[in-house]
């Protein structure tokens, strides 16, 4: 959580910050025309916030795309916001506000750090008896084989979600395709894939969810934006205390 506090301390990390919630993946020469400084200082700050897992990068053949990466900012909001005066609060506020980055014709990416084994956080991901204490109530439902049909579905038997298994590895990796069925507005977007990873690093493990192939500034994409750092956020509570992230609506 320092490391997160003293990478937004500074004024060029926070417009890079600002760059790519207004439009993400972009390039370290798209990010360095907007800063008046050199290219090899706009490296340096990059570097810092990727330490802080405020920015993820992925490969697009032979250009390195960043993405924000706004779960570490609301794990902020989560933690502090509710036990602070007005001042904090507004400052973290102006921060939650990274949450929502623009649409990419790429992808969209989030990443969180959660102390458990692989097995467990695949367990999570997989079981729906997990997934509705942190997935927005739903329960995921497959049998978990290439080709075969996921479900999120809601305790009154609503569909939330539908898809298509793609790829299963596990504890690694899991790729589907995600058809949002949660309401009237969403129902009509076209399916995108989901890819879950699962990196071990020590005693933690770095969990990424990526989403491909959004059809445009959709119902879905602006949902997912919203909400996935919740979800995250929410995976990791559960794991590492046992108990459901309690938030305030």
């Amino acid at each position: 959580m320092e490391q997160v506090f003293k990478a937004l301390g500074h004024p060029a990390r926070r417009e890079l910050l600002d760059l790519l919630r207004r439009r993400d993946g972009r390039t370290l020469s798209e990010l360095d025309a907007h800063l008046v400084m050199t290219r090899f200082g706009t490296m340096k700050h990059l570097r810092i916030l990727e330490a802080a897992d405020l920015v993820v990068t992925r490969r697009a053949g032979r250009e390195k795309r960043h993405y924000l990466n706004a779960v570490p900012i609301r794990l902020i909001h989560d933690r502090w916001i509710s036990k602070y005066s007005e001042p904090w609060a507004s400052a973290l506020g102006e921060l939650k506000q990274l949450e929502a980055p623009a649409m990419s014709n790429l992808q969209h990416v989030y990443e969180v750090f959660i102390r458990a084994t692989p097995e467990r956080i695949w367990e999570a991901i997989t079981d729906g008896s997990l997934t509705r204490r942190y997935f927005y109530g739903t329960q995921v439902k497959s049998d978990w084989k290439v080709d075969s049909p996921i479900l999120y579905d809601y305790p009154d038997g609503r569909v939330a979600a539908e898809g298509k298994i793609l790829e299963v590895d596990p504890p690694r990796r899991l790729v589907h395709t995600f058809s949002a069925t949660w309401d009237e507005e969403v129902t009509p977007d076209l399916p995108h894939t989901v890819v879950w990873t699962i990196e071990p690093k020590g005693p933690a493990c770095r969990v990424s969810c990526e989403h491909y192939g959004f059809a445009g500034d959709t119902a879905t994409w602006r949902s997912i934006t919203g909400g996935l750092s919740l979800i995250l956020n929410g995976m990791k509570t559960l794991l590492e205390t046992g108990e459901p992230l309690a938030v305030e609506r």
